[in-house]
């Protein structure tokens, strides 16, 4: 699964329906286990190799890419700023097709708020419409269905016979199976102890790594110290950061931007003086990767990599610098986006075991 966009720990926003946040109560916590204090460094970490989108020679051509998804042939970029959805060669970085905000008829979309791949297929939800429109990884329009409380997705996976599993914001019956039609099959709750449930560090602000593997799903809070693995079964690990970050005490303020016959739509912004210690997570197979926060060193531009089944620390790899997202390609190579004041970029990444002194003495080629 590709990450999700990023919050500011001094103010971040989303556009939600509904939100609640209470302080944490460490009493009911489950224990963790006993972190490393030290991270172990790979011989080799990322630099840009392969190609790079946008830029001098493509100077409007990316404005805000704030999420990625990648198939087999793609990989997907959602440009916030131009509300469109570019599609570029994985191998390459050749434009392959671009969807435009164009209205709410079939195959179109009006306010994407993320993006989502499977094998061959992209999906794009709507926040305006609380609708799912799915494309072939050629850009064919293919079918789109409903999704409940669509503005309140912070994850959503694409399963074979067009079913959906949906990760709401909160943790109580917070996932959620749609089929087709739009109708809900399923809505289950996190198995996790009520006071977590409620806690701001982990109800309304967890990256859910791999929400569509069947054997486990991994979840990174922002704050805090702690990250969990859930079973298919329904049972809960939680597992210790590397380096542990702070509770965070979350306030919010909720404005109303729109009112239609049938729905309200808010806008609630959080705020809290404690930044967050993970930025984002992945996972492939039973391994699980954290982008980390607010670090002793290096900050923002790590990646933790942890056993799913264990939870044990295995080693940690420097990114080339801070993305605006990240995304992994079924092969495991990695995609990142960077928006800038002048140009904002998507680059193809690779791992070497140059120094950061002998990468930057290279061409980058394009």
């Amino acid at each position: 699964m590709p990450l999700t966009p990023r919050l500011s720990h001094r103010a971040f926003a989303g556009i939600i329906l509904a939100l609640v946040v209470s302080a944490p109560d460490s009493s009911t916590a489950v224990h963790a286990q006993q972190s490393p204090t030290i991270r172990r460094f790979r011989a080799d970490s990322f630099y840009i190799r392969e190609w790079v989108r946008g830029g001098t020679k493509d100077p409007d051509l990316l404005v805000e890419p704030r999420s990625l998804a990648v198939t087999e042939h793609v990989v997907v970029v959602l440009d916030a700023g131009t509300r469109e959805i570019h599609a570029f060669d994985l191998t390459t970085g050749a434009k392959r097709f671009v969807l435009n905000a164009t209205g709410e008829g079939p195959g179109e979309f009006k306010r994407p708020m993320q993006i989502v791949a499977s094998a061959r297929h992209v999906g794009v939800l709507d926040a305006a419409t609380s609708r799912l429109t799915v494309y072939s990884d050629s850009g064919r329009f293919l079918w789109t269905t409903r999704v409940p409380d669509g503005p309140v997705v912070e994850t959503i996976c694409l399963l074979p016979r067009g079913l959906i599993r949906v990760k709401y914001l909160g943790a109580t019956r917070a996932i959620a199976m749609i089929d087709s039609s739009g109708r809900t099959l399923s809505r289950t709750s996190l198995p996790v102890v009520t006071a977590l449930q409620k806690a701001p560090s982990f109800a309304n602000s967890a990256y859910i790594a791999d929400g569509c593997a069947g054997e486990s799903m991994a979840v990174a809070p922002f704050f805090g110290g702690s990250w969990y693995s859930i079973s298919s079964s329904g049972a809960a690990k939680r597992f210790s950061y590397i380096e542990a970050g702070d509770e965070a005490v979350v306030v919010t303020k909720q404005r109303r931007l729109e009112r239609t016959a049938t729905h309200v739509t808010t806008q609630t912004t959080m705020t809290t003086e404690v930044s967050p210690i993970a930025r984002g997570a992945m996972q492939r197979g039973d391994t699980v990767i954290i982008e980390a926060g607010a670090t002793k060193t290096y900050p923002h531009q790590l990646l933790d990599y942890y056993r799913a089944s264990d939870g044990a620390y295995l080693y940690s790899r420097r990114l080339p610098f801070t993305p605006t997202a990240l995304a992994i390609a079924p092969d495991g190579r990695l995609f990142a986006a960077s928006i800038g004041t002048e140009t904002s970029l998507v680059v193809a990444l690779s791992t070497t075991p140059l120094s950061p002194r002998d990468i930057a003495k290279q061409k980058q080629r394009k």
